[in-house]
């Protein structure tokens, strides 16, 4: 055995995978009786409820190699037509007292943040220019990093940064 992987979710399995395309041997771990990580359901007198995936959002059509799907069905040599994938319409974030719409169009999102919290638009845009201008290959200044921190520096509303 080469590798052993502790978590069949779905970047367990995809490790596992691309593993296993330079030979390795793998073996990968998993404690619950399905595969998928948080990729799956979980039951409650005797109702399933799905947590899995229920929409891919920055979807690109067939043959665009250079999104972040392209890349990764090339890396783990699957094709688009291995899945039935297709664009979301639209999908809702409710909250107690209001909702947000998202598609695949970030303005649209810009929009519905405008218009549901206009206090938070300024801190919200900057924070998007923040996550634009970040360098994902950089590791100075990455130590320690944690979402709720970085959020809390550009928004104030507890439930937009929620």
């Amino acid at each position: 055995m080469d590798t052993i992987i502790i978590g069949a979710g779905l970047s367990g399995l995809a490790a596992g995978i691309r593993l296993a395309m330079f030979d390795k041997k793998v073996c990968i771990v998993e404690k619950h009786t399905v595969v998928g990580g948080l990729n799956s359901f979980y039951s409650r007198k005797n109702r399933l409820f799905d947590v899995g995936l229920h929409a891919m959002t920055n979807f690109t059509p067939k043959g665009v190699r250079s999104s972040p799907l392209g890349k990764l069905l090339k890396q783990l040599r699957f094709s688009h037509d291995d899945f039935r994938l297709c664009q979301q319409e639209m999908s809702e974030i409710r909250f107690t007292d209001t909702s947000l719409c998202f598609t695949n169009e970030f303005e649209f999102f810009r929009q519905e943040v405008a218009e549901k919290f206009p206090a938070q638009i300024d801190g919200f845009n900057k924070l998007v220019e923040k996550i634009r201008n970040y360098d994902e290959l950089s590791l100075e200044g990455a130590d320690g990093l944690s979402s709720r921190p970085v959020l809390e520096s550009f928004i104030n509303d507890p439930v937009l940064i929620d």
